[in-house]
């Protein structure tokens, strides 16, 4: 990511805050001596906000997969409920209608994508939320939807609605272990809010400041409801930075339907629907949109080839590609430096 702008685990894994000692530089500034990275990894209080997991009943989330599945009417994909563009509450009916396919390349359901006029929302959406952030206000102003996200948050991992996310996961995916990925969101989940609770506090007191700019989420074929619902869409409504849903060319419908299950949600919490905008759309439209909204990260799961693109329209992009998960080395040669790097891009 630019020089500016900090994510990752360490910094509540998807919040984008700007340093207050690089705001006059576009170069990497080193920190200056007694600067404390309180939560970063590694750290003692990065540590601290693990614990010891949850105990997670697989079993009770699997039977109510498998029911759901066994219940399900696959005309809910079709053109009863198509995937629809919806900004600030409001679906847009018009547009092409096309075809979306599950993971095999097996015909799924229906898809309608963006006419001109639920493009001009879409740009509306990042256009005034790109204007809220570039305004200076006091924090003081700021009404963050922190407890309200969080009882969301808790309504997802309950039973009914975690057996619709594995079922439609399932259905669209075809070979993902939905059940696996909701007990490690349970217990990720935990730690992630601590490291998000310690980024609020920072903020508080002046030690950062969260860039508010709308957050573009491209979702991953497997491990959404992991990765883009909570990690990347949860985690940046608590800390007040609103969010675009990207739909997919494949795999889209699954993405789609745990938005619309997040939309119901945080409308019964008083969480405001101008926070959130799902734009279903054409890859060339999705660059289009990126490419007029410089200030804004795109969140995105997948190869370095893909990646690469996106970075040529979204300058901030942050991007997870293949390698491994874990690296340890006794010293930091070349070589380890280097898959450090390449990590990171």
């Amino acid at each position: 990511p630019p020089p500016t702008m900090l994510r990752g685990p360490h910094m509540a894994g998807g919040a984008h805050i700007l340093r207050q000692a690089a705001v006059r530089t576009a170069a990497w500034r080193i920190p200056p001596p007694g600067t404390k990275a309180s939560y970063h990894f590694g750290t003692k209080e990065y540590v601290a906000c693990f614990e010891t997991p949850a105990p997670v009943d697989g079993c009770k989330f699997r039977a109510a997969a498998v029911k759901y599945v066994k219940n399900f009417d696959p005309a809910a994909w079709g053109d009863r409920d198509p995937i629809r563009t919806v900004v600030a509450g409001r679906v847009y009916q018009g547009g092409e209608v096309v075809d979306t396919v599950d993971a095999a390349g097996k015909v799924n359901g229906r898809q309608v994508l963006a006419d001109s006029e639920a493009l001009a929302a879409v740009t509306d959406f990042m256009r005034s939320h790109t204007a809220a952030a570039a305004t200076p206000r006091p924090l003081s102003s700021l009404i963050l939807p922190t407890d309200a996200v969080r009882r969301v948050e808790r309504v997802f991992l309950s039973e009914g609605h975690a057996a619709a996310l594995i079922g439609n996961q399932a259905m669209d995916f075809v070979k993902q272990d939905g059940v696996t990925e909701i007990e490690e969101s349970i217990q990720a989940n935990a730690v992630e809010r601590k490291l998000t609770d310690k980024l609020l506090a920072d903020e508080a007191r002046g030690a950062v400041q969260i860039l508010r700019y709308p957050a573009l989420v491209s979702c991953v074929s497997n491990f959404t409801n992991f990765l883009d619902l909570f990690r990347k869409t949860l985690r940046n409504l608590e800390a007040g930075v609103p969010v675009l849903v990207l739909s997919r060319s494949n795999t889209s419908q699954h993405c789609y339907r745990w938005f619309q299950a997040l939309q119901k949600l945080t409308d019964a919490e008083g969480i405001p629907a101008s926070m959130l905008a799902f734009a279903s759309t054409s890859v060339e439209q999705q660059r289009a949109i990126m490419l007029q909204s410089p200030m804004s990260p795109t969140y995105f799961t997948g190869s370095r080839e893909v990646a690469r693109l996106i970075k040529e329209v979204s300058p901030r992009a942050i991007s997870s590609t293949g390698g491994p998960n874990t690296l340890i080395s006794v010293a930091a040669t070349p070589q380890v430096l280097q898959a450090a790097r390449d990590s990171a891009s």
